[in-house]
């Protein structure tokens, strides 16, 4: 399963989400944005496993395979 975090977490997020739910063997692992309530939201909208407001954390722990940077 190819892991993948989203940074920034506006309205073009959403985009990217629906398309990554799309392909097969993904997964959408974490999302990242300095505003901790849209990250929360963001998880809310697509079944993301977690959400965290700085990007060094979510790396060291999630260790993603790809990153979407929507900022």
């Amino acid at each position: 399963m190819l892991k993948v975090a989203i940074v920034g977490c506006g309205k073009i997020a959403d985009s990217h989400a629906a398309q990554i739910r799309r392909i097969a063997g993904c997964e959408i692992a974490a999302v990242c944005d300095i505003e901790p309530l849209m990250a929360k939201q963001l998880c809310a909208r697509f079944p993301v496993k977690g959400h965290f407001s700085d990007l060094d954390e979510l790396l060291d722990e999630v260790r993603p395979d790809v990153v979407h940077i929507t900022t």
